[in-house]
């Protein structure tokens, strides 16, 4: 491992002794998993390793792949298969073709939805790596009573696979469903008249469901929040009759004239969360206009073995406190990392941070935070600018030569590596999770509560799990976006890395101590200054890019395929009387950089209408 760490940095980073220890750990924990996978124990728990970002996680399941594989080789020793899962595919591919470098030869493969391997390919392999999502969908199998598709990623030819490491959290261990009363009527009207009588048992059930929430719909005006648990054991005969409805319908056509072409997945969708429901629990849930039906389910069924997760943010997780002595949060060494090298800019605001205000108010607070970040930072910086993805688009004309910004956005942060080598990172808005997903969370691990408990959340020594569930994600979120710089690199003998400054704005309340504090626990060394901004405030100028073009080619790039009014993206982008005047006028020469990028992503100009009804449209095919 101190081999392969000078080899991928160039010798730039060091190999300090807290980062050998905390390898050392690792090699413990997976030996100890092995042994244990292996034996004929029952008790088979998981261990989270809680290493800092930049220690080496993945790349010290690489180097441990790659000599287990070549381990395998050596007469007299027993043979242990590895499974690595991973969170996307482009990140398998990455890992199978590390470990086989490592390795000299082919070791390691991956199998996932652009690369299907046979059962016997994967089997041939001391290494397998697959995504987050393809392990879910075999936990969920193997929960059902179907193994077929979790034993074909767990055996081979040595036997099983004894040492399986999660790469980051398990965040989707946790399946969330809901319903509303449009979903419901989408499946009722999706049913063929001829199939009717044989799915009547069905039909009765979907329609009571409703039938329930027409009439709450109708009972309460748009409002306060109120969650209502409906049952906590749900019905095997009912979850049955749903499930063969899904069967039925699986190979149903829709009539394009009557429904949007992705009806069958949602058709698909909406009877898997039903049955989820009809299996588990049940809650009614009125969130403003919004009336759901909502129920989760814990996807890692019992008797699996235990797995080795490497969560950088896993004192940030109560999921794991939630599973108490199934999953162990090992020790780690202390001094791994150093950041007395970063700068904690923070301005606290009484204003919201969330997607809704931001989309708001981001027409403001844009060019206030432009404005501010031109007179905050010296030509030179290169600056990461993680945003909600409603204002992703407005924030890229704010780009310019003076003031260079690389925007991310929530939900696509997360593991990248695309602003490493950024020096400066400001996070400005924060990721608010639904209010369900912390109920769904107790409920599916702890077991459901009823109405008394949801007044009144605790569990532990938390006075209100959700809110501290809620919080705690957003922590997550934001040590996950801050390392994604310069700063998880490792560059001396004491763990500190190159020079940076992180700018945050966070609420004045408990929310915005806590996640301070988490912050810094994750984070030891790191400086803290006050940072005098404010999101909110009277108009500023901020200069902006002086072509809009990028910026409408990223916004249509992440539209869903459909039409895109060109007001939409006036709007969007805020853009002046020229600035539109002269899109429209790009967009109508074929020869233009901006129509060339459309036609690229299989987007289409056209004009409908005449005179002051003329109206500009893009179209998305696909």
């Amino acid at each position: 491992m101190v081999q392969h760490w000078s080899k991928i940095s160039n010798g730039e980073m060091i190999a300090t002794p807290a980062l050998k220890d905390a390898w050392s750990v690792f090699e413990l924990r997976s030996r100890d998993l092995i042994i244990n996978n292996a034996s004929s124990t029952p008790f088979k728990p998981s261990v989270v390793l809680p290493l800092p970002t930049g220690s080496g996680k993945t790349e010290g399941t690489c180097v441990y792949a790659a000599l287990q594989a070549d381990a395998n080789t050596k007469s007299g020793s027993i043979p242990v298969g590895v499974l690595i899962v991973t969170r996307l595919i482009k990140d398998a591919e990455r890992l199978v073709s590390s470990i086989n470098s490592m390795a000299g030869r082919a070791v390691a493969v991956t199998s996932h939805t652009e690369n299907k391997l046979k059962a016997p390919d994967m089997a041939d392999a001391d290494i397998l790596v697959i995504t987050h999502a393809a392990f879910m969908r075999a936990c969920w199998s193997f929960g059902a009573g179907d193994g077929a598709r979790w034993d074909a990623f767990h055996s081979w030819k040595g036997g099983k696979r004894h040492l399986i490491v999660v790469d980051e959290a398990l965040l989707n261990s946790v399946s969330h469903h809901r319903v509303t009363s449009k979903d419901i009527e989408l499946v009722l009207r999706a049913i063929p008249h001829k199939d009717r009588t044989s799915f009547s048992g069905a039909i009765a059930t979907l329609s009571k469901m409703q039938d329930y929430l027409d009439r709450q719909e109708q009972k309460h005006a748009p409002g306060d929040e109120q969650t209502v648990p409906l049952w906590a054991e749900g019905s095997p005969r009912l979850a049955l009759e749903i499930e063969a409805l899904h069967e039925g319908l699986r190979s149903a056509e829709f009539d394009l004239d009557l429904f949007a072409e992705d009806a069958a997945h949602n058709v698909s969708t909406v009877l898997e969360a039903v049955q989820v429901m009809l299996e588990e629990f049940a809650y009614y849930r009125r969130s403003g206009a919004q009336h759901t039906l909502n129920s989760a389910r814990y996807i890692i069924p019992k008797g699996m073995p235990g797995v080795l997760v490497l969560d950088a943010t896993a004192r940030c997780n109560l999921t794991y406190e939630l599973l108490g002595g199934g999953v162990m949060i090992a020790d780690v060494p202390s001094g791994i990392r150093n950041y007395d090298n970063v700068t904690l800019h923070v301005a606290r605001t009484a204003s919201g941070m969330g997607k809704t205000k931001m989309e708001k108010a981001k027409k403001t607070r844009m060019p206030r935070l432009a404005a501010e970040l031109a007179k905050e930072l010296p030509n030179g910086r290169s600056v990461f600018l993680c945003v909600h993805k409603c204002a992703k688009d407005l924030a890229n004309t704010y780009s310019t030569d003076a003031l260079p910004l690389r925007v991310g956005y929530w939900g696509a942060v997360a593991g990248s590596n695309e602003w490493a080598d950024c020096d400066v990172a400001v996070i400005y808005g924060l990721f608010w999770q639904d209010p369900t997903r912390p109920i769904n969370n107790v409920f599916a691990i702890d077991g459901p509560k009823d109405a008394s408990w949801l007044k009144a959340p605790r569990h532990g020594a938390h006075e209100n799990i959700l809110a501290v569930i809620s919080q705690k994600d957003v922590s997550a979120s934001v040590i996950q976006a801050i390392n994604r710089i310069c700063i998880r690199r490792v560059t001396d003998e004491q763990g500190r890395c190159a020079k940076a400054d992180v700018y945050i704005v966070l609420p004045k309340d408990w929310r915005g101590d806590a996640i301070l504090q988490d912050i810094h626990t994750s984070m030891p060394g790191l400086r803290q200054v006050a940072w005098d901004f404010e999101p909110d405030g009277p108009k500023v100028y901020a200069p902006r890019s002086n072509s809009v073009a990028q910026a409408v080619i990223e916004l249509m790039r992440t539209r869903q395929p459909g039409q895109t009014p060109l007001s939409y993206i006036r709007t969007q982008l805020s853009l002046t009387q020229r600035q539109f005047g002269r899109l429209k006028e790009d967009l109508a020469k074929s020869a233009s950089n901006v129509a060339a990028a459309m036609n690229d992503l299989g987007i289409l100009y056209k004009v409908e209408g005449k005179g002051r009804a003329t109206k500009g449209l893009l179209v998305k095919v696909a």
